[in-house]
């Protein structure tokens, strides 16, 4: 089984609305398109292109959860019926129709002792931006699978799986070899430059 990651972003707060039937739901956005994350091992940051959900809402469309702090045994939710996920101009919104027995929950958002979301996902598509931070790789998803969304307590990264973490040292190393690998080919060019201008001068 693949490893999957979790997010958690600090613009993205959770809130409680009364639906047209009168019952309340818990609404929030998962993520927001371009917003980048805070440092992940201090080596990358990341963000979501617009539309990066688009096509696993269809393909996963029975298959995505809705669970509280992310434990699978506190389930509030599930595509299509309880759980309603879309995505518009900023972000990937999801929308939970709570069980009875989670009007627990549904308080400690209405007292903003919960205001955070978190969702879990695979990246499939993805793209690194070496220049732009001076001292963060940025790491843009452009396509991805979606699993499970969840409201959250702590705006920050939660403790990850043996598995996640496995994953995210991979992507870190990816990232330090290949910003050597960088830094090297461009001493490379640049003694080759040197060189060929120390040939040209010598030859006048």
């Amino acid at each position: 089984m693949e490893p999957k990651e979790i997010r958690i972003y600090t613009l993205s707060p959770v809130e409680i609305r009364q639906g047209a039937d009168g019952k309340k739901k818990i609404v929030g956005y998962a993520v927001r398109w371009g917003q980048l994350s805070d440092p992940i091992y201090d080596i990358w940051r990341e963000r979501f292109e617009r539309g990066a959900f688009a096509q696993s809402l269809i393909d996963r469309k029975n298959e995505i959860f809705a669970t509280w702090q992310h434990d699978v045994g506190d389930t509030l939710g599930r595509s299509p019926n309880t759980l309603s996920l879309r995505e518009d101009d900023s972000g990937l919104i999801y929308e939970i129709d709570p069980p009875s027995w989670a009007a627990r929950h549904v308080e400690t958002i209405e007292r903003g002792d919960v205001r955070g979301s978190s969702f879990m996902f695979i990246a499939r598509v993805v793209e690194y931006d070496w220049d732009s931070d001076p001292k963060y790789v940025i790491r843009t998803v452009r396509k991805a699978d979606l699993y499970e969304v969840a409201p959250v307590t702590m705006p920050a990264y939660p403790q990850s799986t043996a598995s996640v973490r496995s994953l995210e040292a991979e992507v870190a190393e990816y990232i330090q070899t290949e910003r050597a690998r960088r830094v090297q080919a461009q001493r490379d060019y640049l003694a080759r430059q040197k060189a060929m201008r120390d040939v040209s001068i010598q030859s006048t």
